[in-house]
């Protein structure tokens, strides 16, 4: 009677002790996947009691059409028993799992205030949900076709949710946005001026760029790095290359892409860990509540960009043929008025991504 009641009521209490901890452990790693490592014990404050903890991130997701950047931890504690030794046991072993993950696919399009379109005009959201903090209006069948499973499109604060034609239908939550994560840019890089043209190429080499660029040559490289564009950047319609890269934009400082223009923040493979984990465009928050107006216009223009792009200051006007505007990953502005079609996805690389209303993380096994 003594071993029922105090080792195996011991061993229930250890056992419940060990799931709390096993399951705080993987919430905590999967909200905070992009710094959370493989290991031992992310995260001390959630493991009161000390237990062994095995950490495994980017494990394969129980449902992956629902579920992205799913960790698993393993909890285990041994102890001396206090009356099994009269059955010749003396010590036990208990062990617990637990699996957390963000829920649906993802946030493609993040707009901090308004999105407005008119005439027939399409966002095609193929993987990825869409958040607007300031209202969506859309004229005639204009409207946001978001085809993944599980992908939603969601206005906050109450606002217009007008939509000629959304699929699936339009969410209104009276809740404010959620804040976009904070990000920290790598320290500024070695000073750099704009390199000449030769044959008209130009290569640019990671570094801080002092003066607005203004590129001028028919053809641009950017290699591999991070830059910071300090004074604003403009490619002025010049054809733009650049893999592995990060472009950090001065505050209230201007940035316009047109022409033919490929970004990637990765030369290949997962950007988790890397320098500039996934970040491909990115601005911090006005000091002066300065808005530029970002315009791509005209059927000449193709823009492929992979990664995440922030740039709250920007105002995105988009008008061109269906091909003009490709984003994979996530794009987060102030505001986007369409007037022709726009492709976006989330991209397979979940560090490309941000994760906020659609992100929500839970535990999943």
């Amino acid at each position: 009677m003594l071993t029922f009641a105090i080792d195996m009521g011991f061993v229930y209490m250890r056992q419940a002790q060990l799931q709390s901890v096993a399951d705080s452990e993987a919430l905590a790693c999967s909200q905070n996947f992009l710094t959370c490592q493989s290991g031992g014990d992310q995260f001390p404050i959630t493991n009161p009691y000390g237990f062994t903890i095995l950490t495994s991130v980017n494990v394969s997701c129980p449902n992956s059409q629902l579920q992205i950047n799913c960790s698993q931890v393993v909890v285990s504690s041994k102890w001396d028993t206090f009356f099994l030794p009269i059955f010749g046991i003396n010590s036990l072993n208990i062990s617990k799992v637990a699996i957390a993950g963000n829920l649906s696919s993802g946030d493609s399009i993040i707009v901090d205030g308004s999105l407005s379109m008119n005439g027939n005009n399409t966002l095609n959201v193929t993987g990825g949900s869409v958040l607007i903090g300031g209202g969506i209006s859309t004229t005639h069948q204009s409207g946001i076709n978001a085809s993944a499973s599980g992908a939603t499109i969601m206005v906050y604060n109450n606002s217009t949710s007008d939509c000629g034609s959304c699929s699936p239908l339009v969410i209104s939550s009276g809740l404010p946005l959620p804040i976009i994560p904070a990000y920290i840019p790598a320290p500024w890089p070695t000073i750099r001026t704009v390199p000449s043209c030769i044959n008209n190429l130009a290569t640019f080499l990671p570094g801080t760029y002092a003066s607005k660029v203004t590129m001028t040559c028919s053809n641009n490289t950017l290699t591999a790095g991070t830059y910071y564009f300090n004074s604003g950047f403009d490619n002025a319609g010049k054809t733009l290359n650049g893999s592995g890269v990060t472009l950090i934009i001065g505050v209230d400082q201007n940035f316009q892409l047109s022409g033919s223009v490929t970004l990637n923040s990765s030369s290949g493979g997962s950007t988790c860990g890397s320098l500039g984990g996934g970040m491909l465009i990115y601005q911090a928050a006005t000091k002066t509540n300065t808005r530029f107006p970002m315009s791509v216009n005209g059927s000449g223009n193709f823009i492929q960009l992979t990664g995440r792009v922030q740039l709250p200051n920007s105002n995105l006007t988009f008008s061109g043929s269906p091909t003009s505007l490709n984003m994979v990953g996530t794009l987060y502005l102030n505001s986007i008025s369409f007037k022709g079609n726009m492709n976006a996805s989330i991209s397979p690389d979940p560090c490309q991504n941000i994760n906020l209303g659609s992100g929500k993380t839970v535990l999943v096994d």
